[in-house]
């Protein structure tokens, strides 16, 4: 709260990002912090990270009053069994019930998905990109499944003589070197691949730009329109 406190009197701030992926998780300490800000009246736009399976009614509509306008959910996949596979904590049921409360809190939703995690297939990544097609999240996030140096998915790769980056460009998911994991059923460039044609399915979808032009002005979906009117360079897919 201090932290607030200075970047609002010092410096008039009002977008604030809050980067902790674990943010949501405690009940009691994300309603203090709300409670806060509310006794303070700051005028707040604030953006942090959820978990499907933490949140609820009344923390979505404290986090609300006191300027939380943007939560990111990791839903990661459409498939039961590729979510059940990486230990996610939730169900696929969930999520329509989350996104619903969030958005009847009136708060906007990033939807983060992943593409390649150890089960996937082409038909369960399909599943995925309809999941977010069906969600139509205000954004989205489109990621391939990667072996970071340090994790235990690592270890795995390397154990197991999985191909990886030869460079740290290589671990950089808009870079002309990425190089994600192959899975059970495919290889690396077929995720990669993917993955690029479900950020372009999802960002020129007729039903999301009409609802970006909605809630934030025909100027943001020409920007989206410009931003897709360019496909990234890939020296693998």
């Amino acid at each position: 709260m201090e932290e607030i406190d200075y970047l609002v009197k010092n410096h008039n701030l009002r977008n604030i990002k809050i980067i902790d992926e674990m943010f949501v998780l405690k009940e009691s300490h994300v309603v203090r912090l709300c409670d806060l800000i509310i006794e303070r009246k700051y005028d707040l736009n604030i953006w942090a990270y959820a978990r499907v399976n933490t949140v609820n009614e009344r923390m979505l509509c404290k986090m609300k009053q006191a300027g939380i306008r943007w939560l990111a959910y990791g839903f990661e996949s459409g498939n039961k069994k590729v979510l059940q596979a990486v230990t996610k904590g939730y169900d696929l049921d969930t999520v329509g019930r989350v996104v619903q409360m969030t958005r009847d809190a009136g708060i906007y939703i990033c939807g983060n998905y992943i593409f390649g995690l150890p089960d996937d297939d082409s038909s369960s990544m399909q599943e995925t990109l309809d999941l977010a097609l069906e969600i139509s999240a205000e954004w989205a996030n489109f990621y391939a499944a990667m072996a970071y140096p340090g994790s235990k998915l690592y270890q795995q790769a390397v154990a197991e003589g999985w191909p990886l980056p030869k460079t740290w460009e290589g671990y950089s998911p808009y870079s002309p070197e990425t190089l994600p994991l192959p899975t059970a059923h495919l290889m690396g460039p077929e995720v990669l691949r993917f993955r690029d044609h479900a950020f372009q399915a999802y960002f020129t979808s007729p039903k999301y730009l009409e609802m970006v032009t909605q809630k934030f002005g025909p100027d943001t979906a020409k920007h989206i329109q410009k931003m897709t009117a360019h496909n990234l360079r890939r020296k693998f897919a």
